[in-house]
């Protein structure tokens, strides 16, 4: 099961938990999930975000009458998330819309892969995740 699998089966399994009136498997406020409950209305899945040994997922509570409660379910991941920058030999072309590679020496190329290598270390990579987006509809 990759990531993108694991986030789905476990952001669905929470949300119908939330919705049969169930505590969610994970860590989350209960306060807040009183509160939410509280509001009458069904949850809404909000966003998704990763850091090295947690996946966050937003549920939104929504109150026409006022501000919606977002709760937050945190789950542990099978293994440690990493994020995989963009390499610096993905080329976009801006007038075509298109993504490809680039021609390099093989040394040069061979350094590139070993910086790109040494971005998913314990210590570098958890910086990574600082400044990005969450998934999910808004995101």
């Amino acid at each position: 099961m990759n990531l993108n699998e694991f986030a789905a089966a476990r952001r669905l399994s929470i949300l119908a938990d939330l919705q049969a009136g169930r505590n969610p498997e994970g860590t989350f406020s209960e306060e807040r999930l009183r509160e939410a409950r509280a509001k009458g209305k069904p949850p809404q899945m909000g966003t998704t975000r990763f850091e090295p040994d947690a996946v966050h997922f937003e549920f939104i509570y929504p109150d026409p009458q006022g501000s919606p409660i977002i709760l937050t379910v945190t789950v542990k991941p099978l293994e440690r998330i990493v994020f995989m920058p963009v390499p610096p030999w993905v080329v976009e072309s801006i007038w075509q819309g298109e993504i490809a590679g680039s021609a390099h020496f093989e040394s040069d190329a061979r350094r590139l892969l070993e910086e790109f290598r040494a971005d998913l270390s314990p210590e570098k990579n958890p910086s990574l995740f600082a400044g990005r987006d969450p998934v999910g509809r808004d995101g």
